[in-house]
């Protein structure tokens, strides 16, 4: 194995820039991977660290750019100390506000992508690695005029806890951060759909640096879900014990206040 890095979806704004702060701040790699669409936010994101950063950008929407960089993945052979799959990105809507294009690029973003570096991962991975899958609240239970974003989280959710249990033995860890409300830009992106009023506030919203900090507390710990607040611990319970059509009519009840 060659030297020790972080690998970090997303990292140039939200989660992954703050996901990369804190790495940064514990020090256990060489250097930092740096992945996200935007170049110049990247190098900004990689000035700021006191860690060496090394920027790849690329769409992660794009097989072209997640195969190019498994390639470097593989071609430099590293020990991945981190990955975060920190990539992803939400609508607000029903069937009809969210548009195809919206909707496939969620699945291809949150799952596909997500999976796809997880699997070009953990073939570098050794005892002691660490995998933290950024998911959310809202993988609990459906969530309807959220309905394809949930579903995308669910499946994070789900493909997280099994992975977790095939790498029982291996000294590997894998989280899933299940957060509710993040200040990260995420209502403008999620509201940019001609459907501003479907959720009209964001109860509850974290500071990114919080959410990261216990995250990275409950990886430590081996939890296999991070919830992160008292009010997604409580979305989990409920999610658990109530028929979704109840959930469901108490989120639609929320969400209109």
């Amino acid at each position: 194995m060659g030297k020790r890095i972080a690998v970090i979806t997303g990292a140039s704004s939200g989660m992954g820039r703050e996901f990369a702060r804190q790495i940064d701040l514990l020090q256990q790699s060489d250097e930092l991977w740096l992945i996200a669409r935007n170049a110049d936010a990247l190098a900004a994101v990689a000035a700021s660290l006191t860690t060496p950063a090394r920027c790849l950008p690329a769409d992660l929407t794009d097989a072209d750019d997640r195969r190019r960089v498994a390639a470097t993945i593989d071609a430099e052979a590293p020990l991945i100390t981190y990955l975060v799959n920190a990539a992803g990105f939400g609508k607000f809507g029903d069937w009809r506000a969210i548009d195809e294009a919206d909707a496939e690029a969620m699945i291809e973003l949150n799952c596909r992508a997500l999976v796809a570096m997880t699997r070009a991962c953990l073939p570098h991975m050794a005892r002691g690695s660490r995998v933290i899958q950024l998911c959310s609240a809202s993988a609990f239970t459906p969530l309807p005029h959220l309905n394809v974003y949930a579903s995308t989280k669910a499946f994070v959710l789900s493909y997280t806890r099994a992975l977790r249990w095939e790498l029982h033995g291996t000294g590997i860890t894998a989280t899933a951060v299940c957060p509710t409300w993040v200040r990260t830009g995420f209502e403008k992106v999620a509201r940019d759909s001609g459907a501003g009023q479907d959720v009209r506030h964001l109860l509850g919203a974290q500071q990114a640096s919080t959410v990261v900090s216990r995250a990275l507390a409950a990886n430590r710990a081996h939890l296999a879900v991070a919830t992160c607040s008292p009010q997604a611990l409580g979305l989990r319970v409920l999610g658990k014990v109530l028929p979704h059509c109840v959930t469901m009519a108490g989120w639609e009840a929320v969400r209109r206040l």
